[in-house]
């Protein structure tokens, strides 16, 4: 049976020059209905009617119009004033197209009805999608419209070559769109090799059938060609594998000639399957222009086909960034260094695209549209998105070694996670946005799903309290007496369009006034399964030189940070902060100490946001020489492939690692200013008496169209949530 989304995309790419197969489709599915049918269409001309119902007066009551034009309601107003000027007796003219109209043609079915008395009966794509399955000859007309429509189509260079934007044309974007499939369709308990060369066995044979065949010579000679040549007696012996396994499942092997193709089942599988690639790039492709023209001011978006080219641009710089972060984690499995694997390339590559297009954009806001699509796309666009980027990762392992599941090996199978105060605060502001928003909720669920242990300092917890109660004294003077910037909760609660009069009553949820940080503490327990621990006893019994080295630079790095972004000097409290960075960059040292195993393979690490966290290693090297242990340090954007590609991958499963957040590192807030607080205010006021969503909609809207007018809001770039 053909695909519903294979028969979808043979409708949609329905030409001018189709009328007349799409005429005979049509007639299949009505001639039930109607057994007196005739179609009347030709190239002269049909008097604005394509098919009629026998009358024997002959004068039809009802008309037929099929139609493949998108402009079908000048279409459907043209058809009428013809049909009453040649047919004045009509009463109903039925409109058959392969366009997606639904509820639109409302307007239009009013205005006939007033203007020529006609009643517009519409049978748009939806009417064939919803009968084609379970009748014999409708499937039978389906396939062949899909056959001659869509599958040349589906076979081309053209669809190839849209795909994998990051990679070369040919055969790479080839490879990762076959990966791609075969990353989705296999359960997480299966090996990462033999994942990745069932999909590039079957990338190979995608052309084949009975009548074209590949020889194992052939495919051996094409995967050993994109994995440039690496080990290629290990990718022959794989590739052997792949072909016993999928023989007689997908494939057939003619054993006289060593030949193989794919069986039918499998080429119409596969033809399904890329046909729903093709529509995930087309919601793909309408998100990252709604999030662009959410972000360009109106005087800075080109018009007409430049909007789609900076949409190109946008979709592009993605995926380079999701290509040289996986690139990027599995050269930290190699080398055993781990590197910040988060935001910091997005301006490079947007410059670059900018430059290599030559396009005449405002590189800043290019680069805050990838990070809009990165960090807040639905979620049918970030599971998609999700997808793209593990096969990139995917790829950049086979380019470095085919024999993945043996470089995964390297990677800890049990552990625990402490998080920093910039993890845990998202945690908590979180609450505030729907259940598909909240990314750092879903990464903390799926680790511990995965089996690590979560934990979080004592010091943690205290900056989380006092940052709470700073955000309760912002609200306080929300008036605009608050000095310096707005901390983080309170923006993050401000920009999801909250009323700021509710901010302590929602706070309350965290902590009350009496025992706070106990409050924090219990609740984090309660909803996350986060255990709060003295971490600070492992880091006094540490290396005091170790202790004191890694001290030196956390208070050099806070009192820079307060210096630099001018906010009140207070050693005390630089003291404190340098004191917790401390505790847990060395608790975490000391936990691990025993373990004596290669840098990816300790099974406990410091999670947080703080591009600096990442530094500490180099900064006390030359300090510490041989005694200077390998970073604690992870990015919640390590975590996140670890969690899908790691040995715990199969504890948690398809379902749960393909809605890993794509990328959180780090926060993506942007500075909420008094003009912006002032703005979400004065909004909700003139929106007194509406439901409570559309007043949020409505400061959300507000608030993004001030960022637009004042450009970019920070020149900071993205920083971590602080205390």
């Amino acid at each position: 049976m053909i695909h519903e989304k294979r028969l979808q995309l043979a409708l949609e790419k329905l030409a001018p020059s189709d009328w007349a197969r799409f005429e005979q489709f049509a007639s299949a599915f009505l001639v039930a209905e109607f057994p007196d049918l005739r179609t009347v269409a030709s190239p002269s001309g049909d008097d604005g009617r394509d098919a009629q119902l026998f009358s024997p007066d002959g004068e039809p009551d009802l008309l037929l119009q099929y139609s493949v034009t998108p402009k079908w309601a000048a279409k459907i107003k043209a058809t009428a004033k013809r049909v009453k000027d040649k047919h004045p007796d009509a009463s109903q003219l039925i409109y058959v197209t392969n366009q997606s109209i639904g509820a639109a043609a409302d307007k239009v079915r009013k205005e006939l009805r007033k203007t020529s008395g006609l009643i517009l009966d519409v049978r748009d794509r939806s009417y064939f999608l919803e009968r084609y399955q379970g009748v014999d000859h409708l499937e039978a007309v389906s396939d062949s419209l899909a056959k001659a429509i869509v599958d040349p189509f589906l076979a081309s260079k053209e669809v190839i070559d849209g795909k994998a934007q990051a990679l070369t044309a040919g055969e790479n974007r080839a490879a990762h769109l076959f990966l791609e499939l075969q990353w989705e369709d296999d359960s997480r308990d299966k090996g990462l090799t033999k994942t990745a060369f069932d999909g590039l066995v079957r990338m190979c044979l995608r052309a084949t059938n009975g009548e074209s065949r590949l020889r194992r010579r052939q495919i051996h000679d094409q995967i050993a060609a994109l994995l440039n040549g690496r080990d290629r007696e290990f990718v022959i012996k794989e590739v052997d594998k792949a072909l016993g396994r999928l023989t007689k499942q997908v494939l057939r092997h003619h054993a006289k000639e060593d030949e193989f193709c794919l069986t039918f089942e499998e080429g119409e599988r596969i033809k399904s399957r890329i046909a729903e690639k093709e529509f995930d790039d087309q919601r793909l492709a309408e998100e990252i222009k709604a999030i662009v023209m959410a972000i360009f001011p109106e005087n800075q978006l080109p018009t007409g086909p430049s909007v789609e080219s900076l949409v190109a641009a946008c979709r592009i710089s993605v995926e380079r960034f999701l290509l040289q972060r996986g690139e990027l984690f599995v050269l930290a499995l190699d080398n055993g260094q781990m590197e910040k694997l988060g935001f910091d390339t997005v301006r490079n590559i947007a410059v670059e695209e900018v430059k290599d297009q030559k396009l005449k954009i405002d590189v800043e806001l290019l680069g805050n549209a990838m990070e809009r699509v990165l960090t807040s796309s639905g979620p049918a666009v970030e599971k998609y998105l999700r997808g793209i980027a593990d096969t990139y990762t995917l790829l950049a392992f086979l380019r470095e070694t085919p024999d993945v599941q043996q470089a995964v090996r390297k990677m800890f199978s049990s552990g625990e996670i402490w998080l920093d105060t910039n993890i845990v605060l998202p945690l908590i502001a979180e609450d505030i946005v729907p259940e598909e928003q909240r990314q750092f909720r879903r990464l903390i669920e799926i680790s511990r799903l995965a089996g690590l242990s979560v934990k979080v300092a004592y010091g943690v917890i205290e900056e989380v309290e006092r940052h709470i109660n700073r955000s309760l004294i912002c609200a306080n003077k929300a008036d605009g007496n608050w000095q310096g910037n707005y901390p983080y909760v309170y923006a993050f609660y401000i920009s999801s369009g909250a009323d700021s009069s509710s901010f302590s009553s929602w706070a309350s949820k965290f902590c009350g006034t009496e025992r706070p940080e106990d409050d924090i503490s219990e609740f984090l327990k309660s909803f996350f399964g986060i255990d709060t621990v003295d971490i600070a006893k492992d880091a006094a019994g540490a290396d005091s030189e170790l202790r004191g080295a890694v001290k030196e630079e956390w208070l050099a790095i806070h009192n820079e940070r307060r210096n630099r972004f001018g906010n009140e000097f207070d050693p005390t409290l630089v003291l404190r902060l340098a004191d917790h960075d401390t505790d847990n960059y060395v608790g975490v040292i000391a936990r691990r100490h025993q373990e004596g195993v290669s840098a990816f393979g300790y099974s406990s690490w410091w999670l947080t946001l703080d591009s600096m966290a990442f530094a500490i290693q180099s900064r006390i090297q030359y300090r510490l020489r041989a005694k200077s242990p390998p970073s604690p340090v992870m990015s919640a954007d390590f975590l996140t492939n670890y969690l899908a590609f790691g040995p715990l991958r199969n504890k948690v499963g398809r379902e749960k690692t393909t809605a890993l957040p794509l990328s959180i590192d780090p926060s993506s807030l942007q500075e909420v200013t008094h003009e912006l607080v002032q703005i979400a205010t004065s909004v909700r006021k003139e929106s007194d008496g509406l439901p409570e969503h559309v007043i949020r909609r409505k400061v959300r809207d507000a608030l993004d169209a001030a960022r637009r007018r004042t450009g970019p809001v920070t020149s900071r770039g993205l920083r971590a949530p602080s205390a």
